[in-house]
């Protein structure tokens, strides 16, 4: 008798308000993401996750837009016959329809293969992790997971030990990715786990199809207190980057968790040298003119500075009501980022969500001079402050099945 098709996920809705914007200051978001565990036999299974998702409400292109003419290169636009047509928001089916995770898992006596768009989590950190090759920094949006990657993945046991490796391809969440972003791109990680007494150590290799690479270790332990250690060296910037932290859980109401961690990043910049515009990989010019500049494609980056402290607080008020907080700070330039969340379980499929994200501090990373960011042309420029909102109230509900 064939086993039944697993089927599991959630529907959620999202609502967004922006302070201290121009322009329109909320969204709303609907989501749908089923997952489907289809066994094909004893040793062999077929996962998938697909997700709908509608937006509503702002256009930050669309809001750029706006800002860049309205300012003093608004006649300069107009005299040089440049126009600016927005794209609609669902022109093709991918723009509201995606396959998020689409994998094969075959569990053989010697290995776990798994081949397909699939979730990988390396590293121990708490918010940054230097040895995870596919890394996101998805803390400070708890709605969110991590995007898939489209790999072959081999686990292989050697007695409690056990020794993994990747390929991926052409898959741009990777900071080893080619220096030209539309260049196929292939990289490769092997992940040793040795595992002793309580502690986990963990020997990474990195490699990338342009010749970067990075070797590093992973060491994880408790001793009362929950402790790790986790870095390496980045070959093509001949830079180290380690994070190192602790966690504790007290016995408070329904418990009482609290993490943090430091962490150096030898990639990053000093605060006078950040290059804001390397957080995307897009142009920045939204408009149909030759003679504006657009941005140079380059890596993307999650942060740009050096050092950080980063701690997570969660406190179980009840077995269906909590809070948490999670904060990161640049320690260099005193910015910072806070994600306070407050949720309600209403029922047996139903969470409720209230937070916001807050950026604090003044002329850093987190929250920049407005002269950092403008758009220039020439002896031309915008202000695109009114991009950055002073805060984000977010409230969400998910029904999962």
């Amino acid at each position: 008798m064939t086993p039944a098709v697993e089927i599991e996920g959630y529907a959620e809705v999202r609502a967004t308000g922006l302070i201290g914007v121009e322009g329109t200051p909320w969204t709303l978001v609907e989501r749908v993401r089923p997952r489907f565990g289809i066994p094909i036999g004893e040793r062999v299974t077929v996962e998938a996750v697909v997700e709908a998702a509608f937006t509503q409400g702002r256009d930050n292109t669309d809001e750029a837009a706006s800002l860049i003419l309205a300012s003093e290169l608004g006649p300069l636009l107009e005299a040089g016959g440049c126009s600016y047509d927005p794209e609609p928001r669902y022109d093709e089916v991918s723009d509201y329809l995606s396959v998020e995770r689409l994998h094969i898992d075959l569990n053989l006596q010697a290995l776990d293969l798994t081949i397909g768009r699939q979730a990988l989590n390396w590293g121990s950190g708490l918010v940054f992790h230097p040895t995870d090759l596919y890394a996101e920094v998805v803390a400070t949006e708890p709605w969110r997971e991590r995007r898939g990657v489209n790999a072959v993945k081999a686990a292989i046991p050697v007695g409690q030990h056990q020794v993994v490796a990747v390929v991926a391809v052409d898959d741009d969440l990777s900071p080893l990715y080619a220096d030209e972003l539309a260049a196929p791109a292939v990289s490769g990680a092997v992940k040793a786990i040795f595992r002793a007494g309580g502690t986990d150590l963990s020997a990474v290799g990195h490699i990338a199809s342009d010749g970067d690479w990075f070797a590093g270790a992973d060491l994880r332990g408790n001793l009362g207190v929950g402790w790790w250690v986790e870095g390496g060296w980045h070959g093509k910037a001949g830079a180290a980057e380690v994070v190192a932290g602790a966690d504790y859980s007290f016995d408070v109401l329904n418990l009482l968790y609290v993490a943090a961690e430091y962490r150096y990043d030898g990639t990053g910049a000093l605060p006078e040298d950040y290059d804001y515009a390397s957080r995307s990989t897009g142009a920045s010019n939204p408009f149909d003119c030759a003679f504006l500049p657009t941005a140079e494609v380059q890596e993307p980056r999650s942060t740009l500075g050096q050092h950080y402290v980063d701690g997570i607080v969660r406190l179980g008020l009840t077995e269906d009501i909590g809070v948490s907080a999670v904060a990161i700070v640049n320690l260099l330039d005193g910015t910072g980022y806070a994600v306070p969340d407050a949720y309600a379980n209403v029922g047996p499929h139903a969470t409720v969500h209230l937070g916001a994200q807050i950026p604090f501090g003044q002329d850093g990373e987190f929250r920049p001079a407005d002269e950092a960011l403008s758009y220039t042309a020439g002896t031309y420029s915008a202000d695109l402050s009114g991009l950055l909102p002073d805060a984000t109230v977010l409230g969400w509900v998910r029904y999962s099945f």
